[in-house]
């Protein structure tokens, strides 16, 4: 789920969301199998980006939940 934050805050550009590519992979995954690559939606204050680049692990592990909780309805 996602709102427009309104908070006139500093933007890395004019757009009020930017699309981050995510690959996720196995950690020592064999060379024959590919990563899982996914895009997710954050809004463009350089707060959350700021936040997505130094706790990626965590974010890779939530969407890892996503995806799970997805395949499991």
């Amino acid at each position: 789920m996602a709102s427009k934050d309104r908070s006139g805050g500093a933007r890395l550009d004019s757009a009020d969301f930017c699309v981050l590519q995510v690959q996720l992979s196995s950690k020592g995954a064999v060379a024959s199998s590919y990563p899982q690559t996914h895009f997710v939606t954050v809004d463009n204050q350089m707060e959350t980006l700021d936040f997505v680049h130094n706790n990626l692990d965590l974010c890779a592990k939530n969407i890892l939940k996503l995806l799970r909780c997805k395949d499991n309805k």
